[in-house]
């Protein structure tokens, strides 16, 4: 007779394993240095100890050293007395010690050794931590995650409500500039005692510089939810190589307007600033509105907020000042985050007609978006219909809007930085009666007609000069696609010889055919177009950077493995890989001189 299991005798996990391992050790031989803790565990806690550290400076602590329950997935955590946290590095807000050590698979064949690495990590810091030029160089080289703490700790300690999100676009900056601000409330606070803490109640507060206007970008990307307040703000550069850690940080007026006048030197002042800007309102009548207030110190590529709470009782009391984090929104930090800016300055200034709204142009688009080019035109006259969802970037949300309408405002309003240009047109309208040279750096052809590269290249003069084009498409299936560049030096011919560039020749009943008049399409699926649209958005941007000197012809063919797969009879190139599964491919580069000559 099979017994019966017993719920009640668990199988021991590896967890379970590793942690009684520990407790063995600790409880045992570990019993000199610690001991088992008697405060209440939080629940992720599976044991923990406690042992006492002395500090020349700070006093004697007592420290915890917990495992959790899925130890050793999670490694130790050690915690300190939640107010050390500002005074040294590496100390969360809850007294969390960041040791860095990783978990590693074998933890859990020896659970004890990353306890004693942790320890040891922990002894290393205890020493450095009396040597205040280390402490001030850990805070330094990670003063935004300090700043955010003390963002965190300030409104705690002081009971405030705080901004959602206060954002920032940054553009170079040499020294003070004044900006624009545009605040949005969700709701006016019940309290007339709020209204010093009235700017605190934000859903999104968003600061530009110069003219640039704040609420313009709030638009263009959906973020201005609430009641627009406008406001103004001063943008502060602070010196690469001064100070800013805990000690350094402002925390009143005073010693904000300390900060400004050493960082100008002497030539700018916060409170200066302030009773300009109230002495402006009262002119302009709208005292009454306080308009929102935001210095925002800018290091390297950080910036650093204060938000001015305006006086309890105006002209009376002094305002307050409010620390926030501030995250940048610019396309600098957004698409490159402030990583090779030359190339990405060089392709903002960039100006690109693409042609062709479908399953291979859109993801082309919004890759060349992300790559920093700042003006994309879209011309397509097509609009968008639910057989589309298959392959492409848009929706069944957009049924019946036009392509080119839809997907430039997606770009617009998921890319900062980008300005784009909906054409519903014919392609032959638009570059025979409209383009002229110098409207555009590049043209680019993504609709895989015949009749589009003919119209491209019997007008290219004309309407483009020597700014080179782009031509892109797909093959039956997915099984090649093809990317070519003609420069104004050897131009893609009027006859359009596109047999010479595909891999294969496909039969004419190939194209899956609808019951309408020249309707149908090629079989391919969203994963095919996407390789094809990365593969293309490449060697489109090596063309924006001026990296290719010739007319080029680049290919990717899948194996002819591939080909056999889909039983269509093809006459086959010499493109076409023999070797290889089903999912391998290669690329081909070839010149369109090569390509054009050979027969």
């Amino acid at each position: 007779m099979i017994p019966l299991p017993n719920p009640s005798q668990k199988p021991i996990t590896p967890f379970r394993q590793a942690i009684e391992a520990v407790e063995h050790w600790l409880d045992g031989k570990g019993a000199a240095f610690v001991k088992r803790s008697n405060r209440l565990e939080a629940r992720r806690k599976a044991a923990s100890w406690e042992f006492e550290l002395d500090h020349p400076t700070l006093g004697a602590h007592i420290v915890q050293l917990a495992i959790t329950h899925d130890f050793p997935a999670n490694t130790p955590q050690v915690y300190f007395p939640a107010s050390l946290c500002l005074k040294l590095p590496h100390i969360e807000e809850d007294g969390k010690f960041c040791h860095g050590v990783d978990p590693s698979p074998n933890d859990y064949d020896d659970p004890c050794k990353v306890i004693d690495e942790v320890l040891k990590k922990l002894s290393q810091f205890w020493v450095n931590s009396i040597n205040p030029a280390w402490v001030n160089a850990e805070f330094q080289r990670e003063c935004l995650a300090y700043w955010s703490r003390f963002c965190y700790l300030f409104y705690r300690k002081n009971g405030m409500p705080t901004p959602r999100s206060v954002c920032a676009v940054l553009m170079p900056i040499t020294q003070v500039t004044e900006g624009r601000l545009a605040s949005y409330r969700a709701k006016e606070p019940g309290r007339a005692a709020s209204r010093s803490d009235k700017e605190l109640r934000s859903t999104r507060v968003l600061t530009t510089m110069g003219s640039a206007d704040p609420h313009a970008v709030a638009l263009q990307h959906g973020w201005s939810t609430g009641t627009l307040v406008r406001g103004d703000a001063l943008w502060v550069p602070l010196a690469p190589c001064s100070s800013w850690t805990p000690k350094d940080w402002p925390q009143s007026l005073d010693e904000l307007e300390s900060l400004v006048r050493m960082a100008s030197g002497d030539k700018h002042s916060v409170k200066e600033w302030l009773t300009e800007k109230t002495e402006q309102e009262a002119k302009e009548k709208t005292a009454g509105r306080y308009r929102s207030k935001l210095i925002v110190l800018v290091q390297g590529g950080t910036c650093y907020g204060y938000l001015i709470t305006p006086s309890f009782i105006p002209y009376l009391t002094a305002p307050s000042i409010v620390p926030v984090e501030i995250e940048r929104v610019d396309a600098d930090w957004a698409l490159a985050r402030d990583y090779d800016l030359t190339l990405l300055r060089g392709r903002r200034n960039k100006r690109v007609l693409m042609i062709g709204c479908g399953s291979l142009g859109a993801p082309i688009a919004e890759l060349l978006a992300k790559s920093g080019v700042s003006e994309l035109h879209l011309a397509d006259k097509e609009f968008f219909s639910i057989e589309n969802c298959a392959r492409h970037v848009l929706g069944a949300e957009h049924i019946g809007m036009a392509k080119a309408s839809v997907l430039a405002d997606r770009i617009r309003r998921q890319i900062p930085g980008v300005k784009t240009k909906p054409l519903r047109v014919l392609a032959a309208d638009w570059v025979s009666q409209v383009c002229s040279p110098g409207s555009y750096d590049l043209i680019i052809d993504c609709t895989g007609e015949s009749s589009v590269r003919t119209v491209l290249s019997r007008f290219r003069e004309r309407a483009f000069g020597d700014v080179g084009i782009v031509h892109v498409w797909l093959e039956p299936f997915g099984a090649a696609a093809h990317t070519i560049y003609a420069n104004s030096d050897l131009p893609w011919p009027y006859d359009d010889p596109w047999e010479r560039v595909n891999a294969a020749h496909w039969p004419q009943d190939v194209r899956v055919k609808l019951p309408a008049c020249s309707s149908g399409f090629n079989p391919y699926g969203a994963a095919d177009a996407w390789q094809a649209a990365g593969f293309a958005a490449e060697r489109i941007l090596a063309c924006l950077n001026l990296e290719v000197p010739e007319s080029m012809v680049w290919s990717w063919v899948r194996s002819s493995a591939y080909f056999d797969k889909l039983n269509v009879e093809t006459g086959r190139t010499e493109l076409i890989p023999e070797k290889g599964s089903i999912f391998d491919s290669c690329y081909v580069t070839r010149s369109l001189q090569t390509v054009l000559a050979d027969e």
